[in-house]
């Protein structure tokens, strides 16, 4: 049984990434300061944040990288400035910023991993975790199946049956540990 619901799960997993990729996810997404920023800033104000991690890496078109930490609508906060051995540079209000790592995989998991470990140091043993119970998970189980239209709905009667059975399978093991 272990083995089926390990090989559901892969299966799930793999038509999920499958799914970010159909809808174009991993593509950079890119913004504008709103003000001006010096080189010891730590919070960037910006046009938006939609399409932004949580916590990542940005660039500058001049090359000056920079670690965030958190993101509200309009902000990136907790900026490492001239990150990577970058240049930290002032910048003028209409600068634009740019994702540097977005990938599927990331946007997928909801989540950067290496900017996580870079921004948290040994507190990644506990925030990766945590992370992937609260932001990758819930991903993964609410899929967007509006993306499978036309000749594509059938992907999503085979996501929905491999998540039914899914649960199905992790319910009947637990039935089962009950009665030993």
């Amino acid at each position: 049984m272990a083995k089926a619901i390990a090989f559901m799960l892969l299966l799930y997993f793999g038509m999920a990434l499958t799914v970010g990729i159909l809808a174009g996810g991993g593509g950079y997404a890119a913004t504008s300061l709103t003000d001006a920023v010096d080189t010891d800033d730590v919070t960037l104000e910006v046009t938006t944040t939609d399409g932004f991690l949580d916590t990542d890496y940005v660039e500058f078109g001049n090359g000056e990288k920079v670690l965030y930490t958190g993101t509200t609508a309009l902000t990136f906060t907790g900026c490492a400035r001239g990150y990577e051995g970058s240049t930290a540079t002032t910048h003028a209000a209409g600068a634009m910023i740019y994702t540097t790592s977005a990938s599927t995989i990331n946007n997928a998991m909801g989540f950067n991993i290496a900017a996580t470990v870079d921004s948290m140091g040994l507190w990644s043993i506990i925030t990766v975790p945590w992370n992937f119970a609260t932001k990758t998970v819930p991903r993964l189980l609410i899929m967007p199946y509006q993306l499978f239209r036309g000749d594509l709905v059938i992907i999503a009667v085979v996501l929905v049956l491999i998540q039914t059975a899914i649960v199905i399978a992790i319910a009947m093991s637990f039935i089962g540990a009950r009665r030993v």
